[in-house]
């Protein structure tokens, strides 16, 4: 049975001029640091400001920090919080020429001019990072998983919501009302249960099933799975995508990437086994929550349930040689 199982972030719904956009103020902040530390005297007069007393060693600081923060950008161009600490770097920049504007032995022209070059600068920060936050709320974690039966086997299996909990683990039950809605509830890791309404919002008989919480749910949810044939065999990939986020943040990847990524590979692993062989397959130790002996559990306990233990017998025995 072949298969494929990954779970990554998908990232094909960011526009590409707002990663641009990130990577060049990353290397402007890189420039301007390196200069601010290497010729502090020079930026200083270019600004009009003192160049004597402590200012060299502020340029310095502040040349350190724009080395950092450019170099966090590079590194990562997709996350929003390296952009936003631009941000707020360019505030108490803003700041400090503000204070320098009352000083006796400055250019005030000069510093009006350096004001208004970083204000411009801290405008683009804002857009970039508001840009890379909106991409990464419509972006989603994807796991998928080939199963070897036909798109519309399995699409009939996992269209029959109330199955779900089969190899959804968390889940303690799923109750469809009527053919579009359904009620969620989901074991909670601290114990309990929680509930929530989901409504289907595209349902293509063999091909794509997608859902979404009601408005005002305590966990938001969105969901998207497609069924597609794998060339040259009737087998199927699963392709799961996912957000998730809880008490009104609204779904999105990184609250998905958090806590739901793990058990969605899970979930796929499960149903893979379920379409294939007819039942999950668990081995003595993954029921096991905390550390235990290493044998079977005794039948009737409560870890012995939902399991399989098939016994085999050794094929060798220790310091014997065949």
């Amino acid at each position: 049975m072949n298969s494929i199982s990954t779970v990554r972030s998908n990232d094909r719904s960011v526009q590409p001029d707002a990663i641009g956009l990130a990577r060049g103020l990353g290397w402007f902040g890189v420039t301007l640091g390196l200069a601010e530390l290497a010729i502090p005297k020079t930026v200083a007069s270019i600004a009009g400001l003192d160049e004597r007393g402590r200012t060299p060693a502020i340029l310095r600081a502040m040349g350190l920090r724009e080395i950092a923060s450019g170099m966090a950008i590079l590194a990562q161009p997709g996350t929003p919080a390296t952009m936003w600490s631009r941000v707020i770097g360019d505030a108490i920049d803003l700041g400090l020429l503000g204070l320098a504007l009352g000083g006796r032995r400055t250019t005030k022209w000069r510093i009006a001019m350096a004001i208004g070059a970083v204000a411009g600068i801290a405008a683009l920060d804002v857009v970039a990072a508001r840009r890379r936050a909106q991409a990464t709320r419509r972006s989603s974690v994807v796991a998928t998983v080939t199963i070897n039966k036909a798109p519309l086997q399995v699409y009939e299996f996992f269209r029959k919501l109330d199955q779900l909990p089969q190899f959804m683990d968390y889940l303690a039950s799923v109750e469809p009302h009527g053919d579009r809605r359904s009620t969620w509830t989901a074991r909670l890791p601290i114990g309990g249960t929680v509930s929530w309404e989901a409504e289907i919002v595209e349902d293509r008989p063999g091909h794509v099933l997608s859902w979404r919480s009601l408005e005002g749910s305590v966990v938001e949810t969105r969901g998207r799975v497609t069924f597609t044939r794998t060339p040259g065999r009737n087998m199927t990939e699963v392709r799961v995508e996912m957000q998730l986020g809880v008490l009104g943040s609204g779904p999105t990847a990184s609250m998905a990437r958090l806590f739901a990524r793990p058990q969605i590979k899970g979930d796929l692993r499960r149903l893979k086994q379920v379409m294939e062989t007819g039942e999950v397959l668990y081995s003595d130790a993954s029921v096991h929550r905390l550390p235990h002996p290493a044998q079977p559990s005794p039948a009737g306990t409560q870890d012995a349930r939902s399991k399989l233990f098939v016994p085999n017998r050794p094929t060798a025995a220790k310091g014997v040689t065949p």
